[in-house]
């Protein structure tokens, strides 16, 4: 029997996601202060409380993600691995962003994949 399944259009490489932050996506740290602490972080990553993202995702509002402008500004999330990003993208897809994304492996691929970290703190 084979898979019919469509590969899921919001999950990109981590290779693909350190392209679109460079090319000004928001890229948005989605795991927990302590895994931050204990692994380390994507140098310009945005750290977000997940439990908060209603709040925390506003444009033009005071308090909210100074770089967020827009809700089709491209948004690229991470956790420690996808799973962790699936409900924040479908919280922030619910809220009217049209461009969310998130890392296929999360942090783990993109430390995996040699890309920038810093080390724990």
């Amino acid at each position: 029997m084979t898979d019919t399944t469509a590969p899921d259009p919001t999950l990109l490489t981590p290779q693909e996601a350190a392209a679109r932050a460079a090319a000004g996506a928001l890229l948005v740290d989605v795991r927990r202060p302590v895994s931050r602490e204990e692994f380390g972080v994507i140098p310009d990553a945005t750290p977000v409380d997940r439990s908060d993202v209603a709040n925390e995702f506003v444009v033009d509002v005071s308090g909210s993600l100074p770089a967020l402008r827009s809700k089709d500004q491209e948004i690229v999330l991470f956790c420690s691995s996808e799973k962790g990003s699936i409900p924040v993208v479908e919280e922030l897809v619910g809220l009217g962003f049209t461009r969310v994304r998130h890392i296929l492996g999360g942090y783990t691929a993109w430390k995996e994949a040699g890309l920038p970290t810093t080390a724990p703190s």
